[in-house]
């Protein structure tokens, strides 16, 4: 009888949480890191991030998302210019949402473009090519009840890439962010 109370006592409070399916718009901010990597000396310098995202909430558990992502400007180390880092992506979120909660823990895997640019007197380029990468990350999502909107914290590291074509300089950013969207 106590198996049976408590698995009607789950259903019921799960169906309180019942999560909104649909498309979904949303930003955020973080906090971004590019690891400048200049024949084989490193420096990791921490800058503010920005998100932009649009996807398809599945189920509470599951997305699908394209993203653009933004890592402001860095210090200038060992003056090789400030790096600035565009990522364009496309991830899968899948996850686990705990029992009666509206709480999921997910991971992000996906692809990405990434585009590091420097800004320096030797090296003028504004704008470099992208490279592709795989991109990995973690996070906690909380769906707001009775609202159509969730929120959460993650961690996205987006592979590295080479500064304005310049194979003996690469940047791997990383960020953690706060992301927040509303589900159509």
């Amino acid at each position: 009888m106590k198996k049976i109370l408590l698995a009607s006592g789950i259903f019921i409070s799960t169906s309180i949480f019942a999560d909104p399916t649909g498309i979904y718009i949303g930003g955020g901010l973080g906090y971004g890191s590019q690891q400048a990597n200049y024949l084989g000396s490193s420096n990791t310098d921490g800058t503010p991030a920005l998100r932009a995202q649009f996807g398809y909430q599945f189920a509470n558990w599951l997305d699908a998302e394209l993203g653009w992502n933004y890592l402001t400007q860095g210090s200038n180390w060992n003056n090789l210019g400030t790096p600035s880092t565009t990522i364009y992506d496309f991830a899968f979120l899948p996850g686990f949402t705990l029992p009666a909660t509206p709480i999921t823990i997910f991971v992000r895997l996906g692809i990405d473009a990434v585009s590091a640019n420097l800004n320096s007197s030797w090296y003028n380029q504004l704008i470099s090519n992208s490279t592709t990468n795989f991109e990995y990350g973690a996070g906690v999502k909380v769906n707001i009840p009775e609202t159509n909107t969730f929120v959460r914290l993650e961690y996205i590291n987006y592979g590295a890439a080479p500064n304005n074509n310049n194979s003996n300089l690469t940047t791997t950013p990383t960020a953690v962010l706060i992301t927040a969207a509303y589900v159509f």
